[in-house]
């Protein structure tokens, strides 16, 4: 047989070889496969059973880490009650009482969470000073421009309040100075973020829930729309004594210029039996409503001059009792206007406010008669917060940048160069009669070294009520200060434990 013949029959047999070697390598293939098959359920199984267990794991250590983070927490709070009640057993017998206090019905954490970052909600469009340039930091006191102090409160009432123009309007550290003992911002706004703050007097002072909405006319400071003035003029047109007998409705008139003429008549009273002003020319620096100024008209003869501090009480000083007025006060640059000087002039809530008190005293002195007077009212005393249950914190609004007890308001006139004459306090505020005496600074003399760690010590223990008292809301806000405060008011006494080991304000 041929080759090529031999090839032709010895094909097939190949190929059926071949495909009988690849029938069993694939057999072989497929055991393999599923011995593979069969190793991998196995792993999965291990690995299922090791997640299991790895779960289970978790679990028990979560339970774990949270006993010891609740037995840290428990350990902590001991620590912190005992070293806390070291302090207060020091204090009891340092002061040789062991009265019980009475408390209050707040009770204080010992420790507050940090929170998220110190926000508030914008007042107005955009911020009054993108740069936060438009601050003066003192470094004397405003009224008697003596260096030493101690700050004893570093926030107004922005702290408390959902709105502010920004972070920085938070911080003013009220201070009070060691010679005159008058508290004062050593940090204040000026120039526009000052000027907004008036401008968003509602918001900013929050009175009356914090808006826009004006309740009272004769106290709207915000700027007057043509339909604004019509309407003040309607409604002062019955003028100031309306008579119920006349049947008109409140809304009707200008109610509050007659409830304003009855609440200062008072004034009117002690400046006519104090100086007998008969034709005295008298100034009104922020007139409210004119009444003081009026009565004194009608019953001296005064010749009477207004400076007001917004449009609504400018357009009725003019309308209803025909009273000469500036233009609007300006806090900044403080001056008066009126030509000639004066016997007699009166501030309402000034020094609590002026931006630069010894430059104001400095513009009355400069428009006084020699041994002319001034007369200030409605500023308030601080014993509303030292002692009462106002919160100092929420006390000092933004636009609040002295404070005073009679003693320092006393002595930041005397270092002006204004001797007292009478001095009361009315409804938690100041009302004052100096003189202007010739040289600057007769008869101011510093406060003594006990009169100044009383006032400090005083303050001291309200600013830490004030904060330990914050809505449970606002104390992320104070965190970091938190332990610190808690400390001092428990080694004071401001603070106590309760039967059940809870700690509570005292009750004032």
């Amino acid at each position: 047989m041929s080759p090529r013949l031999r090839q032709l029959f010895d094909a097939p047999a190949r190929a059926l070889q071949l495909l009988t070697n690849g029938l069993a390598r694939l057999d072989a293939i497929v055991r393999s496969g599923r011995k593979g098959l069969k190793l991998s359920e196995a792993i999965l199984r291990q690995l299922e059973a090791q997640s299991k267990s790895m779960r289970r794991t978790d679990q028990e250590m979560k339970i774990v880490y949270d006993e010891v983070r609740s037995l840290k927490r428990e350990v902590h709070d001991r620590l912190l009650q005992y070293h806390l009640q070291l302090g207060r057993l020091a204090r009891a017998v340092d002061t040789n009482t062991a009265e019980a206090p009475q408390l209050s019905g707040r009770s204080v954490p010992l420790d507050v969470e940090a929170g998220d970052p110190l926000t508030w909600d914008a007042i107005g469009d955009a911020p009054p000073d993108p740069e936060g340039r438009e601050w003066v930091v003192l470094d004397a006191c405003p009224a008697c421009g003596a260096r030493e102090r101690t700050v004893v409160n570093p926030w107004n009432k922005f702290l408390l309040l959902d709105k502010a123009p920004d972070a920085d309007s938070v911080r003013y550290d009220y201070s009070v100075c060691h010679a005159c003992g008058v508290l004062y911002a050593g940090r204040r706004p000026v120039g526009g973020r000052y000027r907004f703050l008036l401008e968003h007097f509602g918001e900013v002072t929050a009175k009356r829930g914090g808006g826009a909405a004006i309740t009272n006319r004769v106290l709207n400071p915000y700027p007057l729309s043509a339909a604004d003035i019509d309407e003040l003029r309607r409604l002062a047109a019955h003028g100031v004594f309306v008579s119920d007998h006349n049947g008109l409705r409140s809304s009707d008139f200008l109610a509050p210029m007659l409830r304003d003429r009855m609440e200062n008549s008072t004034h009117t009273d002690i400046i006519g039996s104090l100086l007998s002003p008969r034709g005295a020319r008298v100034l009104e620096v922020r007139s409210r409503a004119g009444t003081i100024l009026d009565g004194l008209r009608r019953a001296w003869g005064a010749d009477v001059y207004a400076m007001p501090i917004w449009q609504s009480q400018q357009f009725l000083l003019r309308e209803m009792y025909g009273i000469t007025t500036s233009d609007l006060i300006d806090f900044e640059r403080f001056t008066i206007p009126f030509d000639g000087p004066f016997d007699l002039i009166i501030t309402n809530h000034m020094f609590t406010h002026v931006l630069e008190p010894r430059a104001f005293f400095a513009e009355l002195r400069r428009r006084l008669k020699p041994g002319g007077h001034i007369y200030l009212h409605n500023e308030p005393d601080d014993v509303e917060f030292l002692t009462g249950k106002q919160s100092m914190i929420a006390t000092l609004n933004p636009l609040h940048l002295q404070a005073f007890d009679q003693r320092s308001i006393v002595r930041g006139l005397a270092a002006n160069g204004f001797e007292t004459v009478f001095l009361k306090r009315r409804n938690l505020a100041h009302l004052l009669l100096a003189r202007m005496m010739p040289e600057a600074s007769p008869s101011f003399q510093p406060m003594s070294d006990d009169e100044r760690r009383i006032r400090i010590d005083a303050y001291e223990r309200a600013f830490d009520r004030a904060v330990l008292a914050m809505d449970e809301s606002r104390r992320s806000r104070v965190a970091a200060d938190w332990p610190a405060i808690l400390e001092r008011a428990v080694a004071r006494g401001t603070v106590e434990y309760d039967e059940r080991g809870i700690v509570r304000l005292v009750a004032r």
